[in-house]
């Protein structure tokens, strides 16, 4: 048996075996696997490396390598366009980190988006998220500034945008188009999100409207696919 087949042959077995281990709980470390399976260090380190490609565990660096649960975030026609109350709903925690809000005139593709006109300023919202205390996505949202005077003042650190925009300005937010696929953030956004590694992870593209009225939010959200388990629902409308 090569050195490739043994390490996924671990990686196999304790596959198996995690899935009767609780979230969260640590997972025997490289000495103790090598000891286990009678396998060199390094062949112990592999397997652990395909059981995190497998999003299954994450290694914390000094640490140790924990069993990993991924939150379920549904995007519906029937759930909110909030990161937060999607979070929520799914029975996990979220929590929100104010990055930086500010004014400036929306570039075309924004102008689009939002159906502004030429020279229209707009809000940039830049906001970190996490799940459970891991730091799960980087979202940056652009909203037009006319009708949203003195939003910096509303907003801070674990304040809703969308209940924001409901209270304060009477918008009921639900999406109108929703885009995602697989992207490499920036530099300056993966230090916030992944502490600079640069892997792919979802991008996520959306629309907002206010019921009734005018498009209000255009957001990119990335999103890291070893923290959050994104799933779309799509229902058939009935008549």
């Amino acid at each position: 048996m090569t050195s490739t087949q043994r390490y996924l042959e671990m990686a196999d077995i304790l596959e198996a075996e995690l899935a009767h281990v609780p979230v969260g709980a640590q997972v025997p470390s490289e000495h103790v696997l090598a000891d286990r399976f009678r396998v060199s260090r390094p062949a112990a380190r592999a397997a652990l490396q395909e059981l995190e490609r497998r999003l299954l565990v994450r290694r914390v660096q000094g640490a140790g390598t924990f069993r990993r649960g991924r939150v379920e975030y549904v995007i519906s026609a029937h759930f909110p366009p909030s990161f937060s109350e999607t979070v929520r709903m799914a029975g996990a925690e979220p929590a929100s980190r104010l990055v930086s809000c500010g004014v400036r005139r929306a570039v075309e593709q924004e102008r689009s988006r939002l159906g502004l006109a030429t020279g229209a300023a707009v809000w940039t919202v830049e906001r970190v998220f996490s799940v459970n205390g891991e730091v799960a996505a980087y979202a940056t949202s652009v909203l037009p500034r006319r009708p949203l005077l003195n939003l910096d003042r509303e907003l801070g650190d674990e304040v809703s945008l969308h209940k924001v925009l409901r209270r304060r300005y009477g918008l009921n937010v639900v999406r109108a188009r929703y885009r995602i696929s697989l992207d490499v953030p920036p530099q300056s956004i993966a230090e916030h999100l992944t502490g600079g590694s640069r892997g792919p992870v979802w991008l996520a593209e959306s629309v907002n409207r206010a019921v009734g009225g005018p498009y209000v939010e255009y957001a990119r959200t990335y999103l890291r696919p070893d923290v959050l388990d994104v799933t779309f629902e799509i229902e058939e409308e009935t008549h």
